[in-house]
């Protein structure tokens, strides 16, 4: 009788998380679908690269690939607000610090895009990640635009600002594809 009990128990367990799981992205994708979603950004290659250089993206769903595109994401902002606040204490020039406290608070702000972002994609309100992804593309767009005045040997800051402009876009197509389950 204890076994009955416990089986049962188990079972409604079992079907209480099943019907949790959101059946339209457990799917794993396959290298194909993920060079398509690639070909839905500015670089291809570097789009496919980055994913699959990612040992969790080998056996990974929709919404996982989505995740996976957030953490890349977040970990390039916040590394490249980081160097920006080195930057700002490390420059006398008060042009150049200003340039880079600006593109810092851009960072700051994309940073807190890609939370909201992590949290949506948490949540299942994937409906709400396109204008988070809409507003961190616009501060990276203000960075380059305050930047592109800069003369400085800070060269590397527009590479990474293109880099996450890449990255982004990335987050934009999984995400957009989750949309579309």
């Amino acid at each position: 009788m204890a076994d009955c009990g416990t089986s049962f128990v188990f079972i409604l367990v079992s079907i209480v998380f099943m019907s949790m799981t959101p059946t339209s992205t457990c799917q794993k994708l396959t290298d194909t679908e993920i060079k398509h979603l690639c070909s839905k950004t500015s670089n291809v290659g570097g789009c496919y690269k980055l994913l699959k250089s990612d040992h969790r993206t080998v056996n990974v769903d929709a919404r996982g690939l989505a995740e996976v595109s957030v953490d890349l994401a977040s970990n390039k902002a916040n590394k490249t607000h980081s160097l920006l606040n080195s930057f700002v204490k490390a420059t006398h020039d008060s042009r150049l610090k200003n340039i880079y406290k600006l593109c810092s608070s851009n960072y700051n702000d994309v940073i807190r895009d890609l939370k909201a972002i992590k949290n949506f994609l948490l949540s299942g309100a994937y409906k709400n990640i396109p204008s988070q992804v809409k507003d961190a593309s616009e501060e990276i767009k203000q960075c380059k635009k305050v930047y592109s005045g800069a003369t400085s040997d800070r060269a590397h800051i527009k590479k990474k600002n293109q880099e996450f402009e890449l990255l982004i876009s990335i987050v934009e197509v999984t995400s957009n594809n989750l949309n579309k389950n």
